[in-house]
């Protein structure tokens, strides 16, 4: 046999070898797709006919009804202290795990479940932490809790945790609006912001805090969305703005006069603040009260009726933060002028990170907060 034959030869032997491992591929691919299939035909009829399931992997975003529903039956079962009950583990969020027993019946229209909301008690937190209020001296607190800017001086009569932690700032809901969110420096971004995109910015993130209060939390929320800190052709107005979003802050007030919180969210300045709270990198929280005078007493042409109210707000909304989730609230932040917040009791000035901090970090600061304004709200109920 000369070259020529031995390598013709040679060569079917590779392409005989090659046509079996892409049949065999093929046979397997096929082998897979028929257990698959076989699998979820056994899931489906386990939903219907009530037969006991096996560990099955499913993604929440098609099987959330299904899940939803398999856990209202576990919860049954266990009441009846029925045996059998096996796990379902969602593929995409590997650290969760739902346990249901049989699944029987119709699948019902699936219903967001009803948050959770932990009582926090301040004051026991703050007797905890000092012992008796009466004993707490007034700088042992303010440094605990305030950062004290220079414009301004904190009295012992408006810093009086015992008068503070007094105030019911408990909110019934109502079908009609109870929450204003609006952005007096609503062009304020982060440090990845992209140019001319609202939801880069704290705006967006005031979208983010809406909607989160609206649907887990069930508030009525109107979100202003004018950027008051520029003028009609894009110029800064940054002096102004305050100015500017007082009468249109005003005027929604009038209209809803069920709104009983107001939030103007901004972000601050400065190297970026962040924690890590549930395994995310998330940008800190710092309220802002205005006290309305220097550091050498009152501004005359100011008043805040709502000043002791405002104090109050910030504090338990300070100390709730810090006990649900340690690390978000950075402290209080106080400064001489009365920044609107003479508007109403309910009032939250809040800058959410500085300009340093990312988009994702302020973006993950919003569902906590929301938990937070909803615990001091409902008072834990």
């Amino acid at each position: 046999m000369h070259g020529g034959q031995k390598l013709r030869r040679v060569y079917a032997k590779h392409r005989a070898v090659q046509y079996g491992k892409r049949m065999d591929k093929r046979r397997r691919n096929k082998e897979r797709r028929i257990m698959w299939a076989f699998l979820f035909l056994i899931f489906g009829a386990g939903v219907l006919y009530g037969k006991k399931l096996p560990l099955l992997y499913l993604p929440k975003s098609e099987y959330k009804k299904i899940i939803e529903f398999a856990a209202l039956e576990n919860q049954k079962a266990r009441e009846k202290e029925e045996e059998g009950v096996f796990k379902i583990e969602y593929a995409d969020d590997s650290e969760r795990y739902l346990a249901v027993s049989t699944v029987t019946g119709k699948i019902p229209d699936y219903v967001e479940p009803t948050p959770v909301i932990e009582s926090v008690n301040v004051r026991e937190i703050l007797q905890e932490r000092f012992g008796e209020l009466e004993t707490l001296t007034f700088q042992h607190f303010l440094s605990n809790y305030y950062i004290e800017d220079v414009s301004t001086k904190a009295t012992e009569d408006l810093f009086n945790p015992t008068k503070l932690l007094g105030i019911d700032l408990t909110m019934e809901k109502k079908e009609e609006p109870q929450i204003l969110i609006f952005h007096t420096h609503g062009s304020e971004g982060y440090a990845d912001s992209r140019s001319k995109m609202t939801e880069d910015t704290v705006i967006g993130m005031g979208e983010i805090l809406a909607a989160a209060l609206r649907e887990k939390y069930g508030y009525n929320v109107i979100h202003e969305t004018t950027v008051f800190d520029r003028k009609a052709d894009g110029t800064d107005d940054r002096n102004n703005a305050y100015n500017n979003a007082l009468p249109v802050v005003t005027s929604i007030l009038n209209q809803y006069p069920s709104i009983e919180v107001v939030i103007d969210l901004h972000r601050d300045s400065g190297e970026a603040r962040t924690s890590v709270i549930n395994g995310v990198k998330t940008a800190k929280v710092m309220l802002f009260n205005g006290l309305c005078r220097t550091k050498d007493g009152p501004i005359s042409y100011y008043s805040n009726e709502n000043l002791t109210g405002n104090l109050a707000f910030s504090l338990h909304m300070q100390i709730t933060g810090n006990e649900l989730y340690p690390g978000l609230m950075h402290r209080i932040y106080l400064k001489s002028y009365r920044y609107n917040m003479h508007l109403k009791e309910k009032y939250l000035l809040v800058e959410l990170g500085t300009h340093k901090n990312t988009v994702a970090e302020a973006k993950a600061a919003m569902e906590p907060l929301a938990e937070v304004l909803a615990a001091v709200l409902s008072g834990g109920q």
